[in-house]
């Protein structure tokens, strides 16, 4: 006996609709997993750039002010001797912002709207072996043995900046909302030595830059996050101290 084939049935709309809105939750899912883990990534990014903009701040003014009241003392020994030996007093002069012999640190605050910020200057003698806060050095032809080096960090536009020998400035870290600094000062009178941290305007007042023995930076940087649930406008500020390596006492 013959057999008649059954009829043929393909899909029909509704189970085929069905099977799109499964498809389309699937992919809203893993379209939400690889938006969140490309967030993710960023702000990692992000932090870690931060960090390495911290580090770097601290470290290159760090190396600036341990650098502060630096004179090629060598050069009393080497033949033929200056007519003048070398001496801290001797090689930082009187100059500009710097009122007194041998002074090598100084400070001021500013305010721009409702943004205070401190400007740092510190200076030195150059040599073969230092190097300014743009990493020039003597060994590049930038400076001659002997010559006083003044390296000022400010903040403008967001960026930590510094200049040198009062050419333009040059921005050293970007993401940065203020500097601020206090400055350690030996109190004279006091046996034994007491030291007291002030800021520059207390500094300026009681005429101590000369005192000055070790400084302390803080920096408060931008967020990169901010804007995004929870986040402040502004990092919680990071800090160092760093000795002067001479001072005029």
């Amino acid at each position: 006996m013959r057999k008649i084939p059954a009829n043929q049935r393909g899909v029909t709309l509704i189970s085929l609709m069905i099977a799109l809105l499964i498809g389309s939750f699937l992919l809203a899912g893993l379209f939400q997993l690889w938006f969140q883990t490309r967030q993710t990534f960023s702000a990692q990014g992000q932090l870690a750039l931060l960090q390495d903009n911290e580090r770097m701040a601290l470290t290159i003014m760090a190396n600036t002010i341990q650098t502060g009241g630096y004179y090629p003392l060598y050069l009393n020994y080497i033949a033929p001797f200056p007519a003048t030996p070398y001496s801290q007093t001797v090689s930082l002069p009187v100059s500009g912002v710097y009122a007194t012999q041998g002074q090598a640190i100084y400070g001021f605050s500013t305010t721009t709207g409702t943004t205070t910020s401190d400007t740092l200057d510190v200076r030195f003698v150059a040599d073969k072996n230092t190097l300014d806060c743009q990493g020039q050095s003597y060994a590049g032809g930038t400076y001659a043995v002997g010559s006083v080096v003044n390296n000022t960090y400010s903040v403008a536009n967001g960026n930590l900046q510094c200049s040198v020998n009062g050419n333009t400035a040059v921005t050293i870290v970007s993401g940065v909302a203020s500097l601020s600094m206090l400055y350690s000062v030996a109190i004279p009178s006091t046996t034994p030595q007491a030291y007291q941290y002030m800021t520059a305007a207390t500094v300026t007042t009681d005429n101590d830059w000369s005192n000055v023995q070790s400084a302390e930076i803080f920096l408060t940087f931008n967020n990169p996050l901010y804007g995004q649930a929870g986040q402040s406008q502004y990092i919680p500020q990071v800090s160092r101290v760093v000795a002067l390596t001479q001072t005029a006492l």
